[in-house]
This record gives structure tokens, C-alpha cells and sequence, in this order.
């Protein structure tokens, strides 16, 4: 029960970055979310949202599946993998990568509170 609601909250949550709707993408992260890949950058919930919101960067696909989702008690993680494609800042990029979210359960309702992200193959 508890899994199949976490993989829609992630599908959701994928489906308003594709919409660059701030707004929307903010309600599904705790304020201490951070997200960060294999070379070491750390974005908080904070930059990311600016980031969205001045048009630096823009996403126009977040075409992914979801792997995998385990839920231990007040804690929830999630595996997906496909593709994020936008504009970071002029530049066009396309990224097919791995990703896992925590979530975590507070007052009956599940909040990311980190992202890793990293290059796979198809």
C-alpha cells in the first residue's frame, strides 16, 4: 500500500519539474531536501527552486521508471531510472541517469529529503 502511494508522489513529483511549477515541486520536499551526483555538487531545496524559478534551468522531460520502492516504518526509498532533458543556463542537455530519493513520513505525509543522482546506460 505504502509503496505503490511513495511511486505515485515520485511520478508526480517528476511530472512538475517537467512543468517548472515551483510551486508544485516544493510540496513534495522536506526544507532540508538536497540532491547530488557523483561529482560531489550539492544542491538544497532552496537553490534548486531559484534555479527553476529565474529560468536557469528548465526542464522540458522527466521520462522515468520506477525501479524499486522500499518503505521502512516513517522512511521510504525510491529507485527510478530514465531520462531528464532542459536547458541549464543557454545549454541543452539530455541525461539518462540512476536516481534514489528518501522520503520521509511526518504528519501523515511523505516529503523528499535527499535525491543522489548518477549517469547509467540504457
Amino acid at each position: 500500500m505504502e509503496e505503490r502511494l511513495l511511486k505515485k508522489i515520485e511520478l508526480d513529483w517528476n511530472k512538475s519539474i517537467e512543468a517548472n511549477d515551483v510551486v508544485s515541486m516544493a510540496k513534495y520536499m522536506s526544507d532540508e531536501w538536497v540532491i547530488f551526483s557523483g561529482n560531489g555538487n550539492v544542491t538544497t531545496k532552496q537553490m534548486f527552486l531559484q534555479l527553476v524559478k529565474s529560468g536557469d534551468l528548465i526542464h522540458t522531460q522527466m521520462d522515468f521508471e520506477v525501479l524499486n520502492v522500499k518503505v521502512y516504518g516513517d522512511t521510504g526509498i525510491v529507485m527510478q531510472k530514465g531520462t531528464s532533458s532542459g536547458n541549464w543556463k543557454g545549454q541543452t542537455f539530455s541525461n539518462y541517469e540512476i536516481a534514489s530519493t528518501v522520503f520521509i513520513r511526518q504528519n501523515d505525509q511523505w516529503l523528499a529529503v535527499q535525491t543522489m543522482i548518477a549517469p547509467a546506460t540504457k
